[in-house]
This record gives C-alpha cells, sequence and structure tokens, in this order.
C-alpha cells in the first residue's frame, strides 16, 4: 500500500480527532502540488537540461511567521557539494543564477502553513495533557496519605505490568500494546481488588494514556509525512530541497521541543507517575533479594536485611558484599535504620508480613536444631 493510502487509514484506525486531521499534513493534496511543479518544469523546456545533468537547481529558504521565501539557485556540478554549506546572504549565492517557478512557491507555502497550523495545534494539546499529567500526579501522590496502602500495592503492582509491556511509539504507531496491557490487567484480575474510587482512577489512567499515544502517534506520522513529501518533491522535479528545508522546519521545531514530544510514553510515565509511588526493587535485600526488612545500614551506606547480615558474620565475614569494606565485623543495634524500617512497613506491608513471617521461622528452625531436633521432620502421633 503507497504511503498517501496508509497514512490516511491509519489516521482514520487511531481514532485521531477529525480537528486534528484537518490541520495535519495532507499528503495526497501537496502530490498534486508538486505535479503542478513538474508540469511547470516541462513547459519551460528545463526538466530535459535538469534531467541530463547539464545544469543544478539547489533551493535556500527563508521564512519568517506565515510566509517562505524559496528561492532556485542554479549552480555547476562542481559546486554541487559545497552549496549545502552557502548561506543566501553569500556573496557566492549572488553570483549564481536565479530560476523563478512560481508553482514551487504555491507547494512550499502550502506544506509550510500545513506545518505551522500543525505545530500550533500541537502546542495546545501538549498544554491539555501536561495538566491531565500533573492532575493525576496528584492523585497519585493522595494514595500514601492514605493510613491503608492495599490500593498503593495494587497500584504499584499495575505500574510494574505497565513496564512489562514498555508502551513506546519509536518504532510503531498504534494502539495495540496498550490494548493488550488492559486486557492483561481484566484477565489477571488486577482491577477487580480496586474499590469504586481507584477504578475512577484507573478510567483516568487509562485516558491519559489514550490521549498520550494519539498525540504521539499524530506527531510522528506528520513528521514522516513532511519527510516523505519533500523527497517525492525531490524526486519528481529533480530539484535540490529536502537539506534546507528540513532545515527551516528543524529551526522552527527547536523552539517548540518539549519532554512529551521528545520521549516515550514509557518514559513520561515513569518520570512523572510511576516514580511517584516507593518502588519496592529500591528496597530490596542485595543478598536475599526480598524486602530489606530490618535494614541495616553499613558505614559505607549500603543496606542488608538483618538476617542476611546475622549469617555472615557467623561465617566470618567482615567485608560488606557489594564494595568489601570492612564494615560486617563492627554492626550493633545502631546500624538499625528505623526510619526506613517504618516507611516499609507503611509503604510495603504485605511484603513485610511475609518477610516477618520467614525469619520467624527460620528463627524456629534454627532453635529446634540447636536442640537436637529435625524442623524438617513430619509431626507423628503416638
Amino acid at each position: 500500500m503507497k504511503f498517501g493510502k496508509t497514512y490516511e487509514k491509519t489516521l482514520q484506525d487511531e481514532h485521531i480527532p477529525t480537528e486534528w486531521i484537518d490541520r495535519s499534513i495532507h499528503y495526497k493534496l501537496l502530490k498534486k502540488k508538486i505535479n503542478q511543479v513538474v508540469a511547470e518544469l516541462h513547459e519551460r523546456g528545463i526538466d530535459q537540461a535538469i534531467a541530463e545533468q547539464h545544469v543544478n537547481y539547489v533551493y535556500k529558504f527563508t521564512a519568517n511567521d506565515k510566509v517562505v521565501s524559496p528561492r532556485l539557485i542554479e549552480i555547476s556540478p562542481d559546486d554541487d557539494s559545497e552549496i549545502d554549506n552557502i548561506s543566501l546572504n553569500s556573496s557566492v549565492i549572488q553570483q549564481h543564477k536565479e530560476l523563478i517557478l512560481n508553482k514551487d512557491r504555491v507547494f512550499f507555502q502550502e506544506l509550510y502553513d500545513q506545518h505551522r497550523q500543525m505545530n500550533k495545534l500541537m502546542s495546545l494539546e501538549e498544554k491539555k495533557l501536561e495538566q491531565l499529567i500533573a492532575g493525576f500526579a496528584a492523585v497519585v501522590k493522595k494514595l500514601l496519605d492514605q493510613k491503608k496502602k492495599k490500593d498503593v500495592g495494587a497500584w504499584r503492582e499495575i505500574f510494574a505490568i505497565y513496564m512489562e509491556f514498555k508502551l513506546d511509539l519509536s518504532r510503531e504507531f498504534n494502539l495495540s500494546k496498550f490494548e493488550a496491557f488492559v486486557q492483561h490487567l481484566q484477565k489477571t484480575k488486577v482491577l477487580s481488588r480496586l474499590k469504586k474510587d481507584n477504578l475512577k482512577m484507573f478510567d483516568t489512567f487509562h485516558q491519559l494514556n489514550y490521549s498520550l499515544l494519539q498525540f504521539l502517534t499524530f506527531k510522528n506520522l506528520n513528521k514522516v509525512a513532511l519527510r516523505k513529501i519533500i523527497k517525492k518533491f525531490d524526486k519528481n522535479t529533480l530539484l535540490k530541497s529536502s537539506t534546507d528545508f528540513t532545515r527551516l522546519i528543524e529551526s522552527t521545531n527547536s523552539n517548540q521541543l518539549t519532554l512529551i514530544s521528545g520521549n516515550s510514553i514509557e518514559q513520561i510515565i515513569c518520570t512523572d507517575i510511576i516514580k511517584i509511588l516507593p518502588q519496592l526493587d529500591d528496597y530490596l535485600c542485595p543478598i536475599c533479594a526480598s524486602i530489606a526488612y530490618k535494614p541495616i545500614r553499613l558505614a559505607c551506606s549500603h543496606f542488608f536485611c538483618v538476617r542476611c547480615l546475622i549469617k555472615l558474620q557467623r561465617q566470618g565475614e567482615n567485608k560488606c558484599p557489594l564494595c568489601r569494606d570492612p564494615h560486617l565485623m563492627y554492626v550493633t543495634d545502631q546500624n538499625l535504620d528505623t526510619q526506613m524500617m517504618v516507611f516499609m512497613e507503611e509503604n510495603f506491608p504485605e511484603e513485610v508480613k511475609l518477610k516477618r513471617k520467614i525469619n520467624d521461622k527460620e528463627v524456629t528452625d534454627e532453635t529446634l536444631k540447636a536442640l537436637g531436633y529435625n524442623p524438617n521432620r513430619p509431626c507423628c502421633i503416638m
């Protein structure tokens, strides 16, 4: 399928709003404008000379807020490699002949207008998205203020699954990954653990992602359409416009570079939302890979769960397992990071409960062994 049809089909399939499509790059219309430039070159008998490489023409562009001014400079094949680095004000340019066309000005003005209108639309939509992201981030922060942290655990699991699906638009322009993410949550019944208020919160999260995906899909599609229409202009007319027109567009875009435009969905959500919730991975013991409860912080600042350090001390180990500094044998109850321990209890209650259970069993087993009993031996009823 040709790009023009693929472009229009994708805009429809991704449910891009009609008002956005009206202010997008109109690829098929611009193709017709290119044909008019080709016809003008033919009518003036210039196309044959260009095709036989008797003469080359290269575009140089200037623009203000509304009007783009293309200049078509005639160059010899010997100057071709250096012309891209010459500015319009250069005396070298003034020495070259200039070819005046009518239809090319119509084409480039139309393309410039469409790109400018699309950028204005995206700037407005981006501000709306920034407000949505900030609003949802504030709701996530409120979860941490609740006494009961069950909802926090559910959301942490949702975000962990979200990261596994890696919703990134750098390679594909569709909603399939996000839809698969939602279906997975429904299948695993993670959403059923959410209370009514949190289900509404998930609906907001769903809409936020959907809006972000639409935004970046539209932005990326128009970027491709712009590149392809310029490439087609150069191919069909044998004139050289892509280098300098791309420079012009990039200089326009540089004033509007933002976080949303430059980053993937995953990066935006991770940076602005997911990192608000304490992540279990940041509080794992490097030895047993479970939550480091009760956390013992060494002089080197590394921390481990108390059970793992007790085992290392019994083995006569004196060095930190991570940096190998000799701090282990000097550990006392003063090394217990009570602030972190309370933080773990408040934010990871389920993990702390499981860790306590495991620790209690280990202590019981050690006591039984010391008394000569086998803790793994099944009970016998006499």
